[in-house]
């Protein structure tokens, strides 16, 4: 597939359809060994001024070009070629399509994300994927097959830091490394469950009871339309099309966007803080409740791992203060546009307040992570609500 001469939507639409027409050929032969289409679902707050949007990615070394007033091409600036094109499907959330490999392209939209404070990842937790599963039982065929990817790891049980015990294995997963060196012993799920959906639809709520890294799903996929094959969307906001239809990938991808951004919204407007007075804020605080109170040293190693490293995977950084052996509270920065959270955290729970004008994509993926990396059958409210009622997702509608 070649960007370079692409002047038009219809050009470049119709490239990425036949591209993925015949990636899926060649996945029905199994024999595809041809990088397929993939979306990376972004989000940027500061979506009214364009320019903006185009010089975050300038700054991060790279060259983009306008394509109409919502599509545009961006190339590589190390290796002079061109890796994808970038639409504002909607409103604050730009994607990037391409059909470079996913072990570089996974990479280069991670350094890109980290080298502009302006962009962000979407971050669909467990939480989040449970409604968009009910959402697939309910408007999909029951006899088509869907696939779960369930993860979680639980790194701060251990001594080992938090980024260097995890890696991406190029699909948008985290896997532990498989590397000849030591593999510290602690709670590791990761494990792939393929069946149709009124199977999965029967049985999961029964296995859920038994085991609590089966409510982090990190992976789902959507049957296509009218095809074999679907549509994977990960927890970290990447989208790989194994259908034959780009049209119906990027239907899918708008789909989940629009249920992400109502999500956002209705988070943001709830639990935004408004200052009344000196002494009363209205807003609802979101708690984070967990499954089981944390182990004094899990808890201790979670407050320096998540804001005393420069990197961390929750995109925080504070100075935490010790209120006692069980108690802390951070006056955190994220990393994504440098807005402040109030955080209190204890074995048991974490309570944030998000003043107003925070972007609401700060919760989402504390969340997420809390459910990857520390406890994946965390309870969440905002105010009085179950965070999964703020997942709006548009029953009855279909991509």
């Amino acid at each position: 597939m070649e960007l370079a001469n692409v002047k038009t939507r219809e050009a470049a639409f119709e490239q990425l359809e036949g591209y993925s027409f015949e990636r899926k050929a060649e996945l029905d032969q199994n024999r595809s060994r041809t990088p397929l289409v993939k979306s990376y679902l972004l989000e940027d707050p500061e979506c009214a001024d364009d320019q903006e949007f185009l010089q975050a990615i300038r700054q991060a070394g790279h060259e983009i070009y306008r394509i109409d007033d919502t599509l545009f091409k961006i190339k590589d600036r190390a290796t002079k070629r061109y890796v994808g094109l970038v639409e504002r499907l909607i409103p604050r959330h730009p994607v990037i399509y391409s059909h470079e490999e996913a072990r570089f392209m996974d990479g280069w939209v991670h350094r890109l994300v980290n080298a502009t404070t302006h962009l962000d990842r979407l971050w669909i937790s467990g939480h989040a994927f449970e409604r968009l599963l009910e959402w697939n039982f309910e408007n999909k065929q029951p006899r088509r097959f869907g696939r779960l990817v369930f993860q979680h790891t639980s790194v701060f049980e251990t001594d080992s830091p938090l980024d260097q015990s995890i890696e991406s294995d190029g699909e948008g997963e985290a896997v532990l490394s498989d590397a000849d060196e030591y593999v510290p012993e602690r709670r590791t799920t990761r494990f792939t469950m393929v069946d149709r959906l009124e199977v999965l639809q029967a049985k999961l709520p029964k296995m859920r009871t038994l085991y609590a890294p089966l409510h982090v799903i990190a992976q789902l996929r959507f049957p296509a339309n009218g095809s074999t094959g679907g549509h994977d969307f990960y927890f970290n906001g990447k989208a790989t099309n194994r259908s034959s239809s780009f049209a119906d990938h990027r239907a899918h991808v708008k789909f989940v966007l629009e249920t992400y951004r109502n999500t956002i919204a209705k988070t943001e407007a709830d639990a935004w803080q408004h200052e009344e007075t000196a002494f009363n804020l209205t807003g609802a605080a979101v708690r984070l409740r967990f499954s089981e109170p944390l182990l004094q040293d899990t808890f201790e190693k979670f407050i320096t791992a998540t804001f005393q490293r420069r990197q961390n995977r929750f995109g925080l950084w504070g100075d935490p203060i010790v209120l006692g052996h069980s108690k802390v509270h951070v006056y955190a920065l994220d990393r994504h546009l440098w807005q402040q959270l109030f955080i209190e955290i204890t074995p048991q729970q974490m309570i944030v307040l998000i003043p107003r004008g925070t972007c609401g994509n700060s919760i989402h993926r504390l969340v997420t992570n809390v459910q990857q990396y520390l406890d994946p059958a965390v309870n969440v409210w905002i105010g009085d609500r179950p965070y999964s009622e703020y997942v709006n997702v548009q029953h009855g509608v279909t991509p």
